[in-house]
Order: C-alpha cells, then structure tokens, then sequence
C-alpha cells in the first residue's frame, strides 16, 4: 500500500477536448473504443502513443464535470487514471476526498481529490487493478 500517488500505476493519461475526432487525427494514431465515463461525463476513446503512457481522449457527453473543467480551462492534460493496490482505501489514507463513482472506460471509476482541490480538473481516477481493458 502506497500512500504517495505518484507511486500508483497509471493505467492511462487524460486529454480533454471538444472534438475526440479532431484530436485524434492530430496525434495520427489509431484509437481504440471505451466505454463512457460516467464520474467525468466523457465519452471518448483510447490511444497507445509509443514509449509513453496510454491516452485517454475525451469530449463532454452532458454538461458535468468534464464539460465545467473545458469551460473553465480549454483543452488540455486533464489527469489521469491510477490504480493504487489498496483502491479507494489508499485514497482515503492518502487524505483524498471521494468525489463521486460510476462506470468507466476501465470499469468501475472512483473520482477522487485533495481537500480544498479544484474540482474542475486535474482529475485523478482510481480504477480496479488491473485493469482488463489495458492489458494486451
């Protein structure tokens, strides 16, 4: 159990955007479908960029937290999703506060943050490990 996220594995970055197909042409790579993310209110896709971390690009699919977070501060890195060993209750004894949970791209999502943190992003997403979606 690590206590210090930046120990946690990350699954994938998170790129946030208003057009997913723009975004992705950009990057020229072949994206790969995902299942929504309900915690952010995303919808987008994945790409494998070589040597780094997955990508997760995506575009509001209501108007929650991903749609304030563009609003608020244009397409950018928005985050990322983790999966520390110890799940959410490494989060809690990290001092991280549960925003909210749902299904995502990975399964279940657990959107946490700092007391007193921005909402509106970086978001940091704790996911099941590992992950069945990522591995090949």
């Amino acid at each position: 159990m690590s206590l210090d996220i930046r120990d946690w594995p990350i699954v994938a970055r998170i790129w946030q955007t208003v057009d997913v197909d723009r975004s992705v042409a950009h990057l020229g790579l072949p994206a790969e479908p995902i299942a929504d993310d309900e915690v952010l209110g995303a919808r987008g896709v994945l790409v494998r960029p070589a040597g780094e971390s997955p990508l997760v690009i995506v575009e509001p699919s209501t108007e929650g937290r991903l749609a304030a977070a563009l609003a608020r501060h244009g397409e950018r890195d928005a985050g990322m999703y983790v999966a520390p060993a110890g799940g959410t209750a490494d989060a809690r004894l990290a001092g991280l506060l549960i925003v909210g949970a749902g299904p995502g791209p990975f399964g279940r999502s657990t959107l946490v943050a700092p007391p007193g943190a921005d909402r509106w992003s970086p978001f940091l997403v704790i996911v099941a490990s590992p992950p069945a979606t990522i591995e090949r």
